[in-house]
């Protein structure tokens, strides 16, 4: 990657962005918070799939709202941000209930996160599995994941064999 085509995202200040949180937002530094935090919104918005998983990743985290933080994992999923997949697909998968719309929806996000060789992405579309009654399925999920290294993975494995 060329140095002009670095990711927009690397130029979001840290230091400011956590000054202002511990600060409350309101102080001196609260402008610069709420600019930082409207760059991501606007990075995200043009397709910068790691500012849509950071700023979802913020409002999980520190505002504990799930229901903004779910369109910007799927936005960063969409964009191929595998973390966001996985982020996303828990949260979705909490808001249904076993082969409701949002399972689908987050077994497709984990299976993408699979896919793209992400361990818990597989873990976690075999737990969905599972807890769909698909036992064979999970273990061959269980069982990818494992191949990965994912130890929680090749316990499940073990277990299911007996």
């Amino acid at each position: 990657m060329a140095s002009s085509e670095r990711d927009p995202i690397v130029e979001i200040k840290p230091v400011t962005w956590i000054t202002g949180l511990v600060l409350g937002g309101f102080l001196t530094f609260g402008t610069d918070v709420w600019a930082e935090e409207d760059k991501m919104l606007d990075l995200c918005n043009n397709g910068n799939s790691t500012a849509c998983f950071e700023r979802g990743k913020k409002y999980v985290t520190l505002d504990r709202d799930n229901k903004k933080a779910i369109p910007l994992f799927r936005r960063g999923c969409a964009a191929d941000h595998m973390t966001a997949c996985l982020w996303g697909g828990n949260l979705i998968q909490n808001t249904g209930k076993q082969y409701s719309p949002q399972w689908k929806e987050a077994s497709k996000m984990f299976k993408k996160a699979c896919e793209a060789g992400e361990d818990a992405g597989c873990f976690n579309l075999g737990s969905l599995y599972y807890k769909e009654g698909r036992a064979s399925k999970a273990k061959r999920m269980y069982q990818k994941a494992c191949d990965m290294g994912n130890q929680p993975g090749c316990d499940n494995v073990k277990w299911l064999s007996k």
